[in-house]
């Protein structure tokens, strides 16, 4: 499934609640989402989160903010959206 949402914002965080709640702000765009994969692009650059069941919780529009509930076993942000990883924050997530 793909979706194309756009956003706006300067500011970027995010919460990972016992790696099955992932709470983010700043989101610009949401490029595309299966239950396996999200990218989306933030305020500091695109965020490729995989696991599996993942679902689009909460969207909200007016704060830039996205929930998403699953199985969360990696995050990583990415130079180039469909190829290389800069910095893999998989290690922390075991």
């Amino acid at each position: 499934m793909d979706n194309n949402l756009h956003f706006e914002t300067p500011y970027h965080h995010l919460c990972l609640k016992d790696r099955k709640t992932l709470e983010l702000t700043g989101v610009k765009k949401i490029e595309s989402f299966d239950s396996f994969e999200f990218l989306i692009e933030t305020s500091l650059g695109f965020l490729n989160v995989t696991g599996t069941d993942l679902t689009l919780v909460n969207l909200n529009q007016e704060q830039n903010e996205v929930s998403i509930k699953g199985n969360i076993d990696s995050m990583a942000y990415v130079t180039d959206k469909k190829k290389k990883v800069e910095k893999p924050l998989s290690k922390f997530l075991r």
